[in-house]
């Protein structure tokens, strides 16, 4: 196609030119991300392309031959690049310059190339669309996991433009030869079509989304192997499993991109204050990463080590419900002397997996608990936390606080810790460990002199760290944070760089990460100054809920790298280098109250159920361990213990049963919150077991008994769980086959509709103007589904030599009638008003007479040429 008028030329850049220009700026986006490393200017890269695009198509659309224009701009671009590449500049300016410059060259030539395309070839922004989409598909894997929302709106601007070009081109095409274009018209098409197309794809959205979500989810429970190692692979610090329950990673790596989500994992009670009502938030800690796999670039867990044994990581899903399991040996390894204070935490697990244990460091206790029933829905596991925390540990260590208290706080943490000037006295093997480096590679070569740099008026290690926060909060020379908090950091591709690693160009390149790139270079650069630092991941802790102060909700986006410092008699401190993460800042607030934690249960047992008295309501435990005001027994021969079981809550697993159906030989837990055995005194010093049990009341008053889950429930909730897919599938298939079948039928029967409407404006005007229209209208589009369109023909040539000759009417003389009654000042004769009021039903009839009923159906069933008259602009001219 080539533009033959300015108003051509006009259309063209303002409704092709310009669309494609701007469907290009995530493809744009895009390249200057997978490069990085070249410091590309995203916005430069649009410029370009527009640039290139526009000018080749008001070019090229005065019949300027291709080949010899682009050969020409190849030509010179060529020789421009290699002036570029020979000139002396430094080895690495000169590399950097050359390929940007290669890059945006060969931008702008794809733009001259695409203006080209669309100022010559009719159909190739179709291609273009069906090319745009093809790339997306390409591109998808490097995005990380993306939801079915993040697919939809990933997909919904390539699928819309090559909607929008279909209509555009048949728009175009319609009314380039008209004498006259309405402007304004033509704005109202455009808009009117984009606004139908959004409005049709985001109910779509509406419809589908929530049912094709909710399939993702248990379809991904369908298949827990493949599932897991799906996850497994995803950039993420967590794993998701086919439950939709997530497990932080025993390993924390750097990578070009993260993925987040926003899922409540849990929330927690966490007993620690600066103050009356002022918390002192804690991070939750999972693991301590000592080794670091180079190739990799990622610290793991050292299974060999001897010196990591200050983690408490019990599965408190095997620990009967109120039964303490506890460890005190992580005590003596975690080299706290002073500053220390017992915090007890209780956590309430939603979607994180209820066998992972989350705590404060150093935790050394768990304690199962029941759940409320009004909150069963939303939590799915409970427990206590007992940890030795330091009271100089805080989440409140990097960014200064308005709070006087936490001020104070900063301040008298910060002159403890002065005091400490080096480690001249730990063990050396200690030391070692930790201050251990990668003796191999310019990036800890590089490292080492920036730690120096950085540091070198810093005496303490307390300052060292100071000096290195600092740094990563510092400014450069126009006054913009120097680093800066991405998801998405990107990684070097080219293996010419020298010693192209994530964590180089992230130090001394792009300065972009997230919390694994800034733990990772504080950790390399404290240890090369000798102070003893170590990696630790869970979750970091944010204080939102000020109107429950202690409780704290943790997302998925909260999973979390950070350093731990080692400090003589203190202990290891938490300190955290990663600058301000809006994201996980902002995370949605928690909605409704907090879960309500039951009280202490004074008494807890476990055994044989022996005798079940349903009359009465009473069973007889056969115990073997007991717990009373929190101080465990076990008793070397079982005991026998009567129990009143008349306000007892009975579970089986999760599901509420009878008592009635506790079988014999039954192993349950039992428990009781009688507020007697509450006030019981301890034993004394030289009482035995038994006779202090003599002061328990008989029978015991228990208000709960726990029991295991019976087998037949668990293959009932498989067989649920299992139609519950099937019948999602099934109702999600029908529900798109049915969408599209109902879509289908709304296209073939849209002539027909349109049809039904010409007819009923015939016959509701009385007036001879309007019916002249409606008849007018009618006709064409008669003829049109027939397959006589009138394209760009006057009506007077379009009655002559296409309709009268073929149907042997008089569309002639309407044509005249109805254009003297339209634009003539005289008046019409009193035979040309009856030729426009009779002519409706003779020429209708003569014209589909002309065909067989069969071939009348199939052409009113053409939703092709029913489009084409829906477009034909020409009918609004007459």
């Amino acid at each position: 196609m080539i533009a033959k008028s300015r108003k051509d030329l006009f259309l063209g850049l303002l409704l092709m030119v310009l669309p494609t220009a701007i469907i290009s700026f995530p493809l744009l986006d895009f390249v200057s991300e997978h490069y990085s490393l070249l410091f590309l200017d995203k916005g430069l890269l649009i410029v370009l392309f527009s640039a290139g695009i526009g000018a080749a198509y008001i070019l090229h659309s005065t019949r300027l031959r291709f080949l010899l224009v682009f050969g020409l701009l190849i030509l010179g671009l060529y020789m421009i690049y290699q002036a570029i590449s020979v000139f002396p500049f430094t080895e690495f300016d000169a590399y950097y310059i050359a390929n940007r410059f290669r890059i945006n060259a060969t931008v702008f030539m794809i733009g001259w190339f695409t203006g080209f395309g669309i100022s010559r070839w009719r159909y190739f922004l179709v291609f273009y669309s069906v090319a745009l989409i093809g790339i997306t598909i390409v591109t998808i894997p490097s995005s990380g996991e993306l939801d079915v929302d993040q697919l939809v709106w990933l997909f919904a601007p390539p699928v819309f433009y090559a909607f929008y070009i279909l209509f555009i081109k048949e728009l175009l095409h319609n009314i380039r030869h008209q004498a006259k274009i309405q402007y304004h018209k033509i704005f109202i098409r455009v808009v009117g079509f984009s606004t139908l197309i959004f409005l049709l794809f985001w109910l779509t959205t509406q419809l589908l989304d929530s049912k094709f979500d909710a399939l993702q989810e248990q379809i991904g429970g369908s298949d827990g192997s493949d599932n897991q190692q799906n996850q497994n692979d995803d950039d993420s610090m967590l794993d998701k499993d086919g439950k939709n329950q997530f497990r932080l990673k025993d390993y924390t790596e750097l990578r070009p991109r993260l993925r987040q989500s926003d899922e409540l994992l849990f929330c927690a009670y966490i007993d620690n204050f600066f103050a009356e009502g002022v918390p002192n938030p804690q991070y939750i800690t999972l693991y301590h990463l000592n080794q670091y796999n180079v190739n990799l670039e990622r610290f793991e867990i050292d299974p060999d080590t001897s010196l990591v044994k200050d983690i408490f990581l019990p599965d408190p899903t095997t620990i009967p419900n109120y039964f303490i399991q506890y460890d005190s040996s992580v005590l003596l390894h975690d080299r706290m002397e002073a500053e220390i204070k017992p915090v007890k935490s209780t956590i309430y697990i939603n979607q994180l997996s209820p066998d992972v244990f989350v705590a404060p460091s150093t935790a050394f206790s768990c304690q199962p608990i029941s759940v409320e029933e009004e909150f069963r829905e939303q939590y799915r596991f409970a427990y206590n936390v007992f940890s030795e925390v330091s009271t100089l540990n805080s989440a409140y260590f990097v960014y200064n606080a308005r709070d006087p208290n936490i001020r104070e706080f900063q301040k008298q943490r910060y002159d403890l810790l002065g005091e400490v000037e080096g480690y001249e006295d730990q063990p050396q093997e200690f030391m070692d460990y930790y201050t251990r480096m990668p003796q191999e590679g310019e990036t800890y070569a590089a490292i080492r002199n920036l730690a120096d740099s950085i540091t070198k008026d810093a005496e303490t290690p307390i300052d060292k760290i100071l000096a290195i926060r600092d740094y990563f909060l510092s400014k450069d020379e126009n006054g913009e944070p120097l680093f800066e908090y991405t998801l998405t950091p990107g990684s070097p591709t080219d293996p010419n760089i020298p010693d192209a690693s994530l964590l180089h160009n992230f130090l001394f390149n792009t300065q972009k990460g997230y919390c694994t790139y800034f733990a990772t270079s504080s950790l390399f650069m404290l240890r090369s100054l000798g102070i003893p630092v170590r990696m630790s991941v869970g979750f970091m802790t944010v204080d939102r809920s000020h109107n429950n102060p202690g409780w704290y909700w943790f997302y998925a986006d909260q999973a979390h790298a950070w350093s731990q410092v080692y400090f003589p008699e203190y202990g290891w401190l938490d300190f955290d280098f990663t600058i301000s993460n809006e994201g996980a800042a902002e995370a949605p607030a928690p909605d409704g109250t907090p879960p309500t934690p039951p009280t202490d249960a004074p008494f807890v047992s476990k055994g044989i159920i022996e005798a079940i008295d349903t009359a009465k309501n009473e069973l007889v435990l056969q115990v073997d361990e007991l717990l009373i005001n929190q101080i465990g027994y076990e008793l070397t021969e079982a005991q026998d213990f009567e129990m009143d079981a008349v306000r007892a809550k009975i579970y089986a697993g999760k599901t509420a049963i009878k008592l009635h159906e506790l079988e014999l030989g039954d192993s349950a837990v039992v428990v009781s919150f009688d507020q007697k055995i509450a006030e019981l005194r301890p034993p004394k010093q030289n009482e035995n077991g038994q006779d202090y049990f003599k002061r328990l009341p008989d029978p015991i008053i228990i208000d709960e008994v726990h029991t295991a889950e019976r087998e037949e429930e668990i293959e009932d909730e498989l067989e649920e769980e299992e139609e519950k897919i099937s019948d999602s599938v099934n109702r999600w298939v029908t529900g798109l086959v049915a969408g599209l079948i109902l879509i289908l039928l709304l296209l073939f029967v849209s002539p027909y509709i349109q049809h039904q409407i010409l007819l009923g404006k015939i016959r509701g005007n009385s007036d001879l103007g309007s019916k002249s229209v409606a008849i007018y209208r009618h006709l064409h589009f008669i003829l049109n589904q027939m397959g006589i369109g009138r394209g760009s023909t006057t009506p007077m040539n379009y009655a002559i030599d296409m309709v009268d000759p073929k149907y042997q009417t008089n569309l002639k003389g309407f044509i005249e009638a109805y254009l003297k009654l339209k634009y003539s000042n005289e008046p019409l004769t009193d035979e040309e008003k009856d030729l426009i009021i009779n002519f409706y039903p003779d020429f209708n009839q003569t014209v589909l007479n002309y065909y067989t009923s069969k071939e009348r159906v199939i052409n009113f069933l053409k939703f092709n040429r029913w489009f084409y008259y829906i477009m034909n602009l020409n009918l609004r001219r007459y």
